[in-house]
C-alpha cells in the first residue's frame, strides 16, 4: 500500500537544523531505509541551514518519492535558485550550526544519488531536493534546477491567434476548493517530473505527464479572463461564474491530461509512490473541471459544479 508523504514545518530559528536532521532519520528508519539516514542527516542539515540564512519562511521539510527512491525536500518562499555546488573536504565535524552557514551544495551533491531545485514563480517559492545515497562519493551527483518560466520558454511552441480563442464557461466555480486542486496539481507535477528525471524507464507515464504539464501551463498563460479568478480568491468568494477565452488546442490538452491523471492514479495506487491520489472532493472537481473543456468544445452547454465549495464540506445539492 502507498505510504503518505511526510512533512515537518520548521520555525525560523537555529534549532530547526537539528529538528530536521533527527526527523529525517526517524522517517527513513520508519520506511525501512536506515542505510540512507546518515547521508540524509548531513544533506538536510545543509539545506535547512541555507533556507534559514538565505531563504524566506515558512520553511518545510518533506519526504516524498518512493520507498525504493525516497526524496527529501526543503521548501521556502524565496525564488532565488541555490548556488552551484563546490568541492570541499569531507573529513570535518558533521554538526552544522547557525554560525557556520554550512558547506554549500557540494555536500548535498556528494551524499546523494541526485539533487535539484524547483523554482516556481507563481508564489510557491522554491524547493531544493535530494535523493540520499547509502554511501558518500567523491564525484558530486548531477543536479537539475527547474525554473517554470525558463522551461516553458525553452519548450517553445506557437502562441494562439487572439482571434482563434474559444469560449469556456465555468458555472458555480468553487473558488477555494479549486485553489486546493491547483496546489495538488502542482505537487503532482513536481512529483512526476522528478520521477521522469530519476526513473524514466520505470515511470514512462511520468515522462509523458511532464510534457503535458508544460503544455497546460503554456496554454494557461494565453487564457483571457483568469484575473477574475484571482480577484475571487483575494475576496474570499466561495463560488463564481467564470468566462474564459482559451486557445483552441486547450480542450484536447485537457482531455489527455484527464486520461493521464486517471491512469496515473490507478497504476500508482498499489505502488509505493507518495501522496499522488487527491481527496475525494478534489478528484470530483478535477473530473468536472477537465471535462468541461471537452464537453463545451463539442458544443454542449455548460454544466454547473454541484459539489461542495470548500474542502471537507459536503453538501446535498440534489
Amino acid at each position: 500500500m502507498p505510504w503518505s508523504k511526510q512533512t515537518l514545518a520548521l520555525p525560523a530559528n537555529p534549532s530547526s537544523v537539528r529538528r530536521a536532521r533527527d526527523w529525517a532519520t526517524r522517517v527513513l528508519n520508519a520506511i525501512g531505509r536506515p542505510e540512507l539516514a546518515e547521508n540524509a542527516r548531513l544533506a538536510v542539515s545543509e539545506l535547512v541551514t541555507n533556507a534559514l540564512m538565505h531563504g524566506e519562511p515558512p520553511i518545510t521539510v518533506h519526504v516524498r518519492g518512493t520507498t525504493e527512491h525516497p526524496r527529501v525536500e526543503v521548501s521556502d518562499q524565496s525564488l532565488v535558485p541555490p548556488a552551484s555546488p563546490r568541492l570541499f573536504q569531507t573529513d570535518v565535524d558533521d554538526e552544522l550550526t547557525w554560525t557556520t552557514g554550512g558547506r554549500g551544495l557540494g555536500l548535498v551533491a556528494t551524499h546523494s544519488i541526485a539533487w535539484g531545485a524547483d523554482i516556481d514563480p507563481r508564489g510557491l517559492g522554491k524547493i531544493v531536493w535530494f535523493e540520499p545515497s547509502a554511501e558518500a562519493h567523491d564525484e558530486p551527483a548531477p543536479g537539475a534546477i527547474f525554473h517554470l518560466d525558463e522551461a516553458i520558454e525553452a519548450r517553445g511552441g506557437p502562441l494562439a491567434d487572439p482571434a482563434s480563442l474559444v469560449d469556456l464557461v465555468l458555472l458555480n466555480f468553487p473558488v477555494e476548493l479549486f485553489s486546493h486542486l491547483r496546489l495538488h496539481f502542482n505537487e503532482v507535477g513536481r512529483e512526476l517530473r522528478l520521477l521522469s528525471l530519476t526513473n524514466p524507464e520505470r515511470y514512462p507515464l511520468a515522462v509523458e505527464f511532464s510534457e503535458i504539464y508544460l503544455q497546460v501551463e503554456h496554454e494557461r498563460r494565453q487564457v483571457r479572463g483568469l484575473d477574475a479568478l484571482d480577484r475571487a480568491l483575494a475576496a474570499g468568494l466561495e463560488t463564481i461564474d467564470l468566462h474564459y477565452a482559451m486557445p483552441a488546442s486547450a480542450p484536447a490538452t485537457m482531455a489527455r491530461l484527464s486520461d493521464l491523471l486517471d491512469e496515473i492514479y490507478w497504476k500508482f495506487a498499489e505502488d509505493t509512490l507518495l501522496a499522488v491520489m487527491p481527496h475525494g472532493e478534489l478528484l470530483d472537481l478535477q473530473h468536472w473541471y477537465l471535462g468541461e473543456f471537452a464537453a463545451q468544445a463539442a458544443g454542449r452547454a455548460p454544466t454547473p459544479w454541484r459539489g461542495p465549495s470548500r474542502l471537507g464540506r459536503r453538501q446535498d445539492v440534489s
